[in-house]
Formats: C-alpha cells, structure tokens, sequence
C-alpha cells in the first residue's frame, strides 16, 4: 500500500468476508449509515429499483438458515451439498443480521443495481469497523421450489413484482479481522 491512499482505498483493501459473529446486533446509527450507502449506489438510467429487507429477529434467522442449510443438502451442485453436510455449518455465520435487496423484476438492469447497491453497503460496514459477508442461500432458497413460501411463513414479503438479488450478513466479528486471501494472477487485459 502506498502512504498517500486515501480512506476510500483503505477501506475497498481491507474489507474481508467474516465467517465468525458476536451475537449483539449492529447499532441502529452504523445500520443506518449502511443503509444510506445503498441508497445512494448508482442504478441503470436513474431507476433505483431497490428494496432493503432488514431481518434481525433470531429466530426467523434460524428458520431461515434451516431451510437454506436444508435446499443446500438436495442441490444438484455437489459443491453445496458438500458444504452444508459439514458439521456445524451455518449459512448465516451466526451473524445477528442478514439484509436482503429485492428489486423490481422489469427493471432495466435489477440484479445489477441490487449487487452495486450491496458493495456500498460492504464497504460501508468495513468503513465503520461493522463485520460482513455476501451469502447468495437465501437468493438460492427463493428461487428453490416453496422458497417464496418459506419467506412468507416468517412474515418476510418483498414488495409486490420484486425478487430477491442479493443478500449479505452484519455484525461485530468474534475473530481477529484477518489478512487478505493472495489475489489471483492473470485477472487484468490492458488494451491501449
């Protein structure tokens, strides 16, 4: 890192994916903030599709978790199945809070808008010393045959045209913030 990075730059090279949450929620003024971020995200032609569901009630987490652990386990990917077999798998992390963005499906470009309006609030989060990590189970659980169901039952309703796009998890870690996985090589054509 160079001595004249600015905090923007900090913050995009230190932001890590956590996999390990203490269990108290994140502070209303750090959600908000984080909240403000995403809202101000850009979107194709101005349209801001978006919807934020907050959802920190324990319970409807376990619910959630359970039933994505569960689409896990009888997925076509063997990837997944392997992961959610593991003993003590969790796909929330036991973070305290998972904030899903839903937008309206006719949108110009809605997945596109949902995952820009995702990294403002990850690197928000990073910025505050808030913990985070992109989990696509519960874009995977809405999509599975009675996911929309599933989210009905725990009285989670997107807006009405709207789905699902992205999804991450909040919260303090309970780990040291650890060093960045090496990045890989080869990513970056230049063309002048």
């Amino acid at each position: 890192m160079t001595r004249d990075m600015n905090n923007t730059i900090e913050t995009i090279l230190r932001r890590r994916s956590i996999r390990a949450y203490e269990p108290r929620q994140v502070e209303e003024d750090a959600l908000n903030t984080i909240l403000q971020a995403g809202q101000y995200a850009p979107s194709a032609m101005g349209q801001q599709p978006w919807h934020f569901t907050v959802i920190e009630h324990h319970d409807k987490l376990e619910t959630l978790q359970s039933a994505c652990k569960n689409v896990f386990l009888y997925s076509d990917n063997a990837a997944l199945r392997e992961t959610a077999a593991k003993d003590g798998y969790h796909v929330f992390y036991h973070a305290p809070m998972l904030l899903i963005i839903s937008a309206d499906s006719y949108a110009v470009a809605p997945r596109e808008d949902c995952v820009l309006a995702m990294e403002n609030m990850l690197l928000a989060a990073a910025s505050l010393g808030i913990a985070s990590c992109w989990v696509h189970s519960p874009i995977i659980l809405y999509q599975s045959a009675g996911g929309p169901q599933t989210f009905a039952e725990i009285g989670v309703r997107f807006p009405e045209g709207h789905q699902p796009y992205a999804s991450a998890v909040f919260g303090y870690s309970a780990l040291p913030w650890p060093d960045a996985a090496p990045r890989k090589p080869g990513t970056v054509t230049r063309i002048a």
